[in-house]
């Protein structure tokens, strides 16, 4: 009886030694995987969610360019991700955050009443990331990526900070032209004051709306900050281009 007792006994307690075995299996696996595999995994998802961002800005640019090529009333929206670093059993995401401020590129003259020209200067900037704080600012037709307090034109024609800056003037120049006998339209960008900023993980939208004023101005004069040269028009309509995200 004894000898059957302590083979019951053994048989009883085999099961439990062969799923602790498992368990220990798998434990390891599992610490492996996170010590190991995890923080290269984010990284990767970090690095791709950096160049979606980076793709969705350089459409940004190019929705505001075609608006002001046609000078028509136009609705654009981007959509993109605020946070990265999603992977499988760590699903924490970094975060980041959509600026949008108005910035003086000029002033504009209708008798003897000057007023500011305004452009547009949009910011993307991540938080809590696996990889680089590498973010993304639009402004007067050129992206730049950021990185603490470097920055470089996002675009791979512009090589250095100058052809950035040279761009950006190009830009300007095309927006508002010289002088001409025909009714010009000048665009001029405002903000949603209600949708300046947003801050999270999830999707957000960036829109413009561009609306065209029916009216026309008599006697308007355009000077740029970048050359300070007055351009006087006839006659200009405003195109009005307001940008938010929510």
């Amino acid at each position: 009886m004894r000898k059957k007792d302590l083979r019951e006994k053994d048989d009883a307690v085999s099961p439990v030694i062969a799923v602790m075995l498992i368990l220990a299996i798998l434990a390891t696996c599992m610490a492996v995987y996170t010590t190991t595999y995890v923080p290269g995994l984010k990284q990767q998802d970090e690095i791709t969610h950096t160049g979606e961002v980076k793709l969705a800005f350089m459409r940004f640019a190019s929705d505001i360019d075609n608006v002001i090529a046609q000078g028509k009333p136009a609705v654009y929206t981007e959509v993109l991700e605020l946070g990265g670093g999603d992977v499988p059993l760590s699903p924490t995401k970094s975060s980041g955050t959509i600026e949008i401020n108005t910035s003086k590129i000029g002033t504009y003259q209708t008798g003897s009443e000057t007023k500011d020209l305004n452009g547009i200067a949009v910011t993307y900037t991540p938080s809590f990331t696996a990889w680089e704080k590498q973010g993304y600012v639009y402004q007067n037709g050129v992206v730049w990526i950021t990185k603490e307090e470097k920055v470089t034109p996002a675009e791979l024609k512009l090589y250095t900070i100058q052809n950035g800056t040279d761009r950006q003037n190009e830009t300007l120049q095309k927006w508002y032209p010289a002088s001409s006998a025909d009714t010009v339209i000048i665009p001029q960008f405002t903000v949603d004051e209600n949708k300046t900023e947003i801050t999270g993980t999830s999707t957000a939208k960036l829109r413009l709306n561009a609306t065209l004023d029916e009216t026309e101005t008599e006697g308007v004069t355009v000077t740029l900050t970048t050359d300070g040269t007055p351009k006087a028009y006839s006659k200009i309509r405003w195109l009005n281009i307001e940008v938010s995200v929510e």
